[in-house]
Order: C-alpha cells, then sequence, then structure tokens
C-alpha cells in the first residue's frame, strides 16, 4: 500500500464533460475501459504522487459514511484490474510531479 500509482505511457484519456464517466485507452493494447463514478474518482487520483492509502484518504473524505475495509478492498482491487489492462502502474517512489494527460 505504499507503493505509488501512476497512469502507464501509453493510454489515451476521453472524458465526458458533466458526466463522471471516462474512457480509457492503452493504445498498444487494445480495448478501451469505460470508467464511470467511483472508478473515474480513483482513476483522477492516480497522478504518481498517491499510494493506494492516500487515495482511500481522499475518497473517504469524499463518500462520507462509505465503509473504509471495503472501499480500500474495492480500491485494491481496482488498481490490480488496471494494471492488469497495463493502465496504471506501480513505483517505489513517486513521480515528479502530477501526471498531465491529454484526452
Amino acid at each position: 500500500m505504499n507503493q505509488f500509482w501512476h497512469r502507464a505511457n501509453a493510454v489515451a484519456e476521453v472524458p465526458t464533460f458533466g458526466e463522471e464517466r471516462l474512457a480509457i485507452l492503452n493504445l498498444e493494447r487494445g480495448s478501451p475501459l469505460v470508467l464511470l463514478g467511483s472508478a473515474a474518482a480513483i482513476w483522477e487520483l492516480i497522478d504518481g504522487t498517491r499510494t493506494e492509502t492516500d487515495i482511500l484518504k481522499e475518497l473517504t473524505s469524499v463518500y462520507l459514511g462509505a465503509n473504509a475495509h471495503a472501499m480500500a478492498e474495492q480500491i485494491r482491487n481496482f488498481l490490480s484490474e488496471l494494471s492488469a489492462h497495463g493502465l496504471a502502474a506501480s513505483s517505489d517512489t513517486p513521480s515528479a510531479g502530477k501526471t498531465d494527460r491529454a484526452g
């Protein structure tokens, strides 16, 4: 949980303005993934400067009353899924700054 999460290099992002929805695609691997609600919120927090614990803290402050243990498991599973699709990765050190991805 102390690893820093960042977006993979060959990822394109297409946001839908006014909605909590966006599509992401690893340009080297294939099919897009559409993120809704909390999945989109997690994606926005993956910037190379936050750990899984940091992401959990930010989301529990937004989703008040949510079960923190259940949310931690969901975040962990989602980060693993993103990693398996080549959309995100973790590292031992933070990135120099937040990523700026053009959609």
